[in-house]
């Protein structure tokens, strides 16, 4: 009897591990990619099936989510970033495949107002009126969120950081829901990126920050993760991340191609990337 049933475990055994091995040989690879970039990726991704026959799974959500998911569940092919320094902190903690790091498509922290700018904000001073409905990104875990804090806290007098926090009636999980935010009329402005009015042209605009208001601006890094199961196809994918077809669609989406586009656009150069301590009393949103 142990016999017998030794022999079935085995034969059970060895039936979920061809599976898995099948399920492996034949798996979309699956990209992890920070929401700022949702709408020129699934575009992107449309144009490499079309391209090639192959397919990809996406998974959008903030970046400090994404980075935990993939601390935790060792699962994906390629991370999608939006700044150089989340990437070196997945790279330090031994997430990625060395030398495979791919930049593509710049963008600057701007505000993003309702169609029509109804509220006449113009500034960044303007979002700290009083009776304003803002919202950020939540500073813990979204790369926009934590540079709408470092702008606030850098750029506005004390008082002015006193009303702009009072005016925040909530935090975006990620880019996409901050953004949803503004199209739905749940707030009147948000602090989101240089192109959101592309994706929503009869829903959003937008309107620049004064130069000095800017601290940093953010750069799409994708890299390969070491826990891949598809890496010939994950491959193919990075390098049409960084070819002449992508980098149209995020022109398209009014993405920057180069550094110095973004920097003219701002009217002064400005750093790429790099940390911000944030302060104890942004933490809990």
């Amino acid at each position: 009897m142990q016999n017998k049933f030794g022999f079935m475990a085995l034969m059970i055994c060895v039936l979920l591990a061809a599976a898995t091995g099948l399920s492996r040989a034949t798996d979309k690879p699956l990209i992890l990619c920070g929401a700022a970039f949702r709408m020129p990726m699934d575009e992107i991704v449309t144009a490499f099936t079309q391209q090639t026959g192959l397919e990809v799974n996406v998974s959008y959500a903030g970046v400090g989510t994404l980075l935990s998911q993939i601390s935790l569940s060792r699962r994906g092919d390629i991370f999608v970033a939006p700044s150089p320094d989340i990437m070196k902190k997945a790279a330090k903690q031994g997430h990625l495949v060395p030398g495979t790091i791919r930049e593509t498509g710049y963008f600057v922290p701007s505000i993003n107002v309702q169609k029509g700018n109804p509220k006449r904000i113009r500034s960044l001073q303007d979002m700290a009126r009083p009776g304003l409905r803002i919202a950020i990104g939540n500073p813990e875990t979204v790369y926009v969120g934590i540079l709408a804090a470092e702008i606030a806290d850098k750029a506005l007098t004390p008082q002015e950081r006193k009303q702009f926090r009072k005016n925040i009636v909530t935090y975006g999980e990620d880019f996409n829901k901050l953004a949803a935010l503004l199209v739905l009329r749940q707030v009147d402005a948000v602090i989101g990126f240089s192109y959101l009015d592309k994706w929503f042209p009869e829903k959003i605009d937008t309107i620049k920050l004064a130069s000095t208001d800017i601290q940093r601006i953010g750069v799409g890094n994708a890299a390969l993760l070491r826990y891949t199961d598809n890496r010939p196809a994950a491959e193919r994918f990075l390098s049409f991340l960084a070819a002449p077809e992508a980098e149209r669609i995020f022109r398209k989406y009014h993405y920057f191609a180069t550094l110095r586009e973004a920097c003219d656009w701002i009217g002064q150069e400005k750093p790429v990337g790099g940390d911000y301590l944030l302060p104890e009393d942004w933490a809990g949103n």
